[in-house]
């Protein structure tokens, strides 16, 4: 069987990796190259020649509406599917109109994407084989530019196979209309809500992680959201193993390295991930931690809630000085429990301390692998704590493993498993500011609901 030749064109290194990732289990599929910007691309598809193209829009030099021009020029056998976290309907037309076989929105899953990618490479080959001799005659000509219009646009030079190429050097600026839909665009953002979101509980192994990664990949699918992702389990954190971030400065080299902190040096250390949001990395190595004072984190909140809608914060299983800070600058507290004695106890302590520190009502109670049956009943589980849980999130190691292994959050990697649908519920419940009602209530409890 021949694999679908695969080129990623995307200026981020790791958004390229991320999407190799995703279509690395698509047996009929072959990632033959990456490139950094539309020059570079046209460079690889007269080396490589692959069947598609998935292309980002705003690159430097040249970008992704220019290159897929001169691909449907000169390549008109390559397909282009253009990614990019832009929805508007401005950019699917003028993508379209440059030659774009498919429009994706940023975050995608895998299942999204393989099928995309199948669907417009089945429609190339039947072009082709409908009326191949057509094809190559307007392959050779009609839609291909002659070496002095090329070299004109472009700056193209010849390789020994008389193919023209865009010189190594050569720069295009980004076109007009990418700049003039992006001003229009920041016109008609409204002004971020600033909601703070901190995920914790003081037993570890609880699902903090996985809540905290999946939720925020949830609320940045929403469109005009901005989510940042900041990990302040500054010894121990698992965001950047969740999301396989290996390029990049953490929290602890941003406090270090900058004298001042203000919106632009922020802006600098945070990392975009694929999915749409920024991730602010807990430190590599545990004893960097020292470096990152509670002023810091009081300072890097207030930062980001001036420019993100939604701000989630996983924390470390400990009520240390650095939680404290930001349990107290939270609008909102996800107590994660699970169903065994280990975990209401710590819950139970947990929720004592947050009582003395008055932010109780704060807290949400959201109960992780609730169709675990471990003995303890959740109504008796409600009864222990005083709170009648908000939402449950099932148990599915399997999908959850495979997605920690893939480096892909579970609501992209297995966008159908229930665990996936049970996180976008939680985010569609904070996005609509709705009350989320409890999963299940207690009659001694009723008047003691807390909800989203």
């Amino acid at each position: 069987m021949n694999k679908i030749r695969l080129l990623i064109v995307d200026d981020v290194p790791q958004t390229r990796k991320d999407i190799i990732r995703l279509l690395y289990f698509e047996d009929d599929m072959d990632v033959v190259g990456e490139a950094g910007n539309g020059v570079e691309a046209l460079q690889k598809i007269n080396e490589l020649m692959p069947d598609v193209v998935l292309m980002d829009i705003n690159m430097p030099q040249m970008d992704g509406i220019k290159a897929t021009e001169r691909i449907r020029q000169a390549y008109p056998e390559v397909s282009v599917i253009i990614i990019s976290i832009q929805g508007e309907s401005e950019y699917l037309k003028k993508s379209m109109v440059a030659g774009a076989r498919d429009y994706l929105v940023k975050p995608l899953t895998s299942e999204d994407m393989a099928l995309a990618i199948r669907t417009v490479y089945k429609q190339q080959h039947l072009r082709s084989t409908q009326d191949i001799s057509t094809h190559v005659q307007i392959a050779s000509s009609a839609n291909r530019p002659t070496s002095e219009s090329v070299n004109n646009e472009l700056g193209h030079s010849k390789n020994p196979g008389g193919r023209e190429l865009p010189a190594a050097d050569g720069r295009e600026p980004v076109g007009q209309w990418s700049d003039e839909a992006s001003s229009q665009g920041r016109s008609r953002e409204v002004q971020p809500l600033g909601i703070i979101t901190l995920v914790f509980c003081g037993k570890g192994g609880v699902g903090k992680t996985t809540m905290a990664t999946n939720l925020a990949v949830v609320l940045a699918q929403n469109e005009k959201k901005k989510v940042a992702l900041i990990d302040l389990d500054l010894q121990f954190g698992d965001i950047s193993v969740m999301l396989n971030l290996t390029e990049g400065k953490a929290i602890s080299d941003m406090v270090r390295e900058q004298k001042e902190l203000n919106q632009e040096t922020l802006t600098n250390y945070m990392l975009r991930h694929f999915t749409g949001i920024d991730i602010l990395p807990a430190p590599l190595f545990p004893q960097d931690a020292e470096y990152v004072t509670p002023q810091h984190v009081g300072i890097i909140i207030k930062l980001l809630k001036e420019s993100y809608d939604y701000i989630i914060i996983d924390t470390a299983p400990t009520f240390h000085d650095i939680n404290l800070q930001a349990l107290d600058v939270a609008d909102q507290i996800m107590l994660v429990a699970n169903r065994d004695l280990a975990t209401i106890k710590n819950v139970k302590t947990s929720l004592n301390i947050l009582d003395t520190l008055d932010l109780r009502d704060k807290i949400r109670l959201v109960l992780n692998r609730s169709d675990q049956d471990l003995g303890v009943e959740i109504a008796d589980l409600e009864k222990g704590v005083g709170l009648v849980v908000s939402h449950m999130i099932p148990s599915d190691e399997r999908s959850v493993i495979s997605a920690i292994n893939k480096g892909v959050p579970v609501v992209l990697s297995n966008g159908t498993a229930e665990i996936s649908k049970s996180f976008r519920r939680l985010g569609e419940k904070m996005i609509s500011g709705k009350r989320l009602p409890a999963e299940k209530q207690s009659k001694a409890l009723i008047n003691r609901i807390f909800s989203l």
